[in-house]
C-alpha cells in the first residue's frame, strides 16, 4: 500500500507540474508576436507629417478617472508592448466617447478600465499611459497593452468610418512613440477569443475587415516615419 500511495503522489506532482506548465506556456504565448496580417497597403500618397501634428488630429481630450476610483486600485505599471482595439457594444445615440469617459470617472463600469475612448469626433484619454487597466481579461493583456475603446454609437449622423480611421490615427501615434510593432495591434481577441472589436472582425474572427484597419494604421504610421513601415 506504502508503494501505492507513493506511486500516486508521483503521478499527482507529475500531472500537476505538466498542468502548471501549460498554464505557464499558455500565458506566453499571448505575448508572442503575432504573424504579420496581409493587407495592402494604401495607395493614397502619403502626407508626411511630425507625430505631434498626427496626435493633434486625432483630438485628444484628458479626462484622467480619479485616483481613488475603484477601476484604479492595485493598477500596476504598464509594459506598453501591444496595443488592443475594443469597440464598445453600446449602440445608444449618447454613447459617444466624452460620455463614456464621464460614465468611468463616476464609477459605472465595475472592474474595467482602458486609456483611450474613440468617436468620430475625439479621442479621450481615460488612464495615464503608465498605468494597466483592465480591458483585456487576461493580466497578460492587462499588464502589457495600451486599450483602446471605439465607440458604435448610432446618433444623427455617426459616421463608424471616421471613428475607425481616428482610432488608426491615434493607434500609429502610440506605436511610434512606444516602438510597437504593428504586427502588436491586435484585436480583444487575440487575448481572449471574444467576438470584439465586432464591426471590425469577420464572423468572429480577424479577417478583411481587420486587414483593412491594419491598412489604415500602417499608413498614418509610414506618414510620420519618412515612408518606412514597422511591420
Amino acid at each position: 500500500m506504502a508503494h501505492y500511495g507513493k506511486l500516486l503522489a508521483t503521478l499527482l506532482l507529475g500531472a500537476a507540474a505538466i498542468f502548471t506548465g501549460c498554464q505557464q506556456q499558455g500565458r506566453n504565448s499571448y505575448l508572442r508576436t503575432p504573424r504579420a496580417v496581409r493587407f495592402q497597403p494604401v495607395r493614397t500618397p502619403l502626407v508626411q507629417r511630425s507625430i505631434s501634428r498626427l496626435a493633434r488630429e486625432v483630438n485628444i481630450k484628458v479626462r484622467i478617472m480619479p485616483s481613488n476610483s475603484r477601476q484604479r486600485r492595485g493598477a500596476r505599471r504598464l509594459n506598453p508592448a501591444f496595443i488592443t482595439i475594443h469597440s464598445t457594444a453600446n449602440h445608444s445615440p449618447s454613447s459617444t466617447a466624452m460620455q463614456h469617459s464621464r460614465a468611468l470617472c463616476r464609477g459605472a463600469f465595475t472592474n474595467r478600465s482602458w486609456h483611450f475612448t474613440v468617436d468620430q469626433f475625439m479621442c479621450v484619454q481615460n488612464l495615464p499611459l503608465r498605468e494597466t487597466g483592465w480591458h483585456a481579461g487576461t493580466a497578460a493583456g492587462n499588464h502589457n497593452s495600451i486599450g483602446i475603446e471605439m465607440c458604435e454609437c448610432e446618433n444623427r449622423g455617426h459616421n463608424h468610418f471616421r471613428t475607425w480611421d481616428r482610432a488608426a490615427k491615434l493607434t500609429a501615434v502610440l506605436m511610434k512613440r512606444y516602438g510597437i510593432n504593428l504586427r502588436r495591434v491586435v484585436p480583444h481577441y487575440h487575448w481572449t477569443r471574444k467576438n470584439c472589436p465586432a464591426p471590425l472582425l469577420t464572423n468572429g474572427k480577424p479577417g478583411p475587415k481587420w486587414a483593412w484597419f491594419h491598412s489604415r494604421v500602417d499608413y498614418y504610421y509610414r506618414c510620420i516615419n519618412q515612408g518606412k513601415s514597422n511591420r
